[in-house]
């Protein structure tokens, strides 16, 4: 096991680097011959990741720049309530003509620094988590895995955990109805949550004790059913999904529009 995590390690620090080298000097004769910008608003119901509910009625803006196959995103998610987790992940990646996909995450959530600081890099008190993923798709399923490397992402005893999570996804279709089922779970111990009271010193939330789980689990089971309205020339998609943890015995309903500015 202890290999498998330096493995997942060196993984991660691989495609973190190949990504930033693909979109610094894309691959020629791939993908677009132009710069192409895409950019949509999501408005849901409850704020569900990766089998974790971080927060209820939220908006989730996502701007992505790409270019032959190279490609930079900015995702944020905010919610109305001082209570819901604030979310702003980067990428960097490459998705490769024949399905192959790799990149590097940066993702930052509030409440993890005493202090909310974005720019703040201390590797084991900051809101950061560095991630390296790796993945195939087709248009049968999509298979995705990531690896956290760097920043706040430790174990109850303090070691780096390196949690890990891989999902798969199937998409097809009933009637006029796009259909996504997907499952996700992890083979390891995960992080530990963290909380802090007043106090630069990190404290265990024993109510959530794992970022995914404390061992080998399926996390996520979802279905997500979408339906595209017209409206004028443009499209908006609805969407309900059902969402469950059979790790943490939960389960949930989520609804919500997809606002896409740019494409008619």
């Amino acid at each position: 096991m202890k290999r498998f995590f330096i493995q997942m390690h060196g993984i991660a620090k691989k495609c973190g680097l190949v990504a930033c080298l693909c979109a610094m000097f894309p691959l020629t004769g791939f993908g677009q011959r132009s710069v192409d910008l895409d950019f949509q608003v999501d408005v849901v119901s409850n704020h569900i990741w990766r089998g974790t509910d971080l927060g209820d009625v939220s908006v989730q803006p996502t701007g992505t720049v790409s270019y032959r196959g190279a490609y930079a995103s900015l995702f944020g998610s905010t919610g109305f309530s001082g209570l819901d987790i604030q979310r702003i992940d980067f990428t960097l990646g490459y998705k490769a003509p024949f399905g192959v996909n790799i990149g590097a995450t940066s993702h930052w959530k509030s409440g993890l620094d005493y202090l909310n600081r974005y720019f703040f890099f201390d590797e084991k008190l900051t809101a950061h988590v560095f991630e390296g993923n790796i993945g195939y798709s087709c248009k049968y399923f999509n298979l995705q895995a990531y690896t956290m490397f760097w920043g706040n992402d430790f174990k109850m005893n303090g070691d780096r955990a390196y949690s890990t999570y891989v999902e798969l996804s199937v998409p097809f279709r009933l009637g006029s109805v796009d259909l996504l089922a997907s499952v996700g779970g992890t083979p390891m111990e995960s992080a530990g949550w963290t909380t802090y009271i007043n106090t630069p010193t990190p404290l265990y939330d024993n109510m959530n004790d794992y970022l995914y789980a404390d061992g080998p689990a399926v996390v996520s089971v979802s279905l997500r059913a979408t339906k595209s309205y017209h409206a004028g020339k443009f499209k908006i998609p609805v969407f309900m999904e059902f969402d469950a943890n059979p790790y943490t015995q939960k389960a949930g309903v989520v609804a919500g529009v997809t606002l896409r500015p740019f494409r008619k």
